[in-house]
C-alpha cells in the first residue's frame, strides 16, 4: 500500500482528544519522513482554520488521496513534537499492510445537492443548462433535469461542479461524464434522472470531489444522519 509522500496533504480526525476536536477534520502536510515517523505541519481545523492542542499519545485516523485517485487511510497517533526550525508533530506510520485503500470503483457516494453546469455538444441536441446533483462520488454523479433535454445513454456531457466548503469558499471541478443510465420522468412535468461516470477528470479535481464527499459524510455523521 502507498505511504504518504513528502509534500502530501493529509487529513486527520482525532478521536476522543477533546470534545472540541473529536468530530473535526484537521488538515496538515508531510514535511519529512524517517524510519516509521512522519513529520507533519501543525494540523489546522478545516472548519475554523485554527490549530489544536495535540500531545503525545493523541489517537487519530489519517486519510489522503494518492496519485492514482484512490483514498488511503490508517489508524495512527502523535508520538511527539518539535518547535525548531518549524513547529511539527511526529506521526506514527503504520506497516504498509495496515493501510486501507479504497479502489476507484468503490468511491464513497454521498447524497448531496450541488450546483452543476452541464453542456452537451451535438449537432441537434446542443444543450447548455444548470442542474443539481442527487449524489456524487469520486467516480461519477447523478442529477435531475427537465425532461425537455433529450439526454440518452452513452452521451458525453461536459460538467462543471460547484462545491462549497465549511469555510465559505467555493471550489470548482470539471469532468467529462458518460451517461450510463437515463430514467424518464415518472409523470409529465417532473424531472428526468441522469446517472453517469467520469471518463475525463484531472486528479486534482478528483481529489476535490473525494474530499467534498468525505467532508459531507463527516457533517452528516456529526448530525447523526449516518453511522
Amino acid at each position: 500500500m502507498l505511504l504518504p509522500r513528502i509534500g502530501q496533504t493529509i487529513r486527520l480526525t482525532f478521536a476522543g482528544s477533546s470534545e472540541d476536536t473529536s468530530l473535526q477534520t484537521f488538515k496538515s502536510r508531510v514535511v519529512d519522513m524517517k524510519d516509521e515517523i512522519a513529520s507533519i505541519e501543525l494540523p489546522t481545523s478545516e472548519e475554523t482554520g485554527r490549530t489544536g492542542l495535540f500531545g503525545a499519545g493523541a489517537v487519530c485516523e489519517v486519510w489522503y488521496v494518492g496519485e492514482d485517485g484512490s483514498r488511503y487511510e490508517f489508524h495512527s497517533s502523535i508520538t511527539g513534537r518539535r518547535s525548531e526550525p518549524i513547529p511539527v508533530l511526529f506521526l506514527q506510520l503504520p506497516p504498509k499492510e495496515e493501510i486501507l485503500r479504497t479502489q476507484r470503483r468503490n468511491y464513497l457516494r454521498i447524497d448531496t445537492a450541488l450546483d452543476i453546469a452541464v453542456k452537451l455538444e451535438d449537432p441537434i441536441r446542443n444543450y447548455h443548462f444548470v442542474a443539481r446533483t442527487v449524489d456524487i462520488s469520486g467516480g461519477g454523479l447523478s442529477f435531475t433535469c427537465d425532461e425537455s433535454f433529450r439526454i440518452q445513454d452513452h452521451d458525453s456531457l461536459k460538467v462543471w461542479i460547484s462545491m462549497p466548503s465549511k469555510t465559505g469558499q467555493v471550489q470548482h471541478a470539471y469532468a467529462v461524464v458518460e451517461v450510463v443510465r437515463q430514467k424518464p420522468a415518472e409523470k409529465k412535468g417532473l424531472h428526468q434522472w441522469i446517472s453517469g461516470k467520469f471518463t475525463e477528470i484531472s486528479e486534482q479535481d478528483r481529489v476535490k470531489v473525494v474530499r467534498a464527499c468525505y467532508e459531507r459524510q463527516l457533517e452528516l455523521r456529526k448530525k447523526g444522519v449516518v453511522e
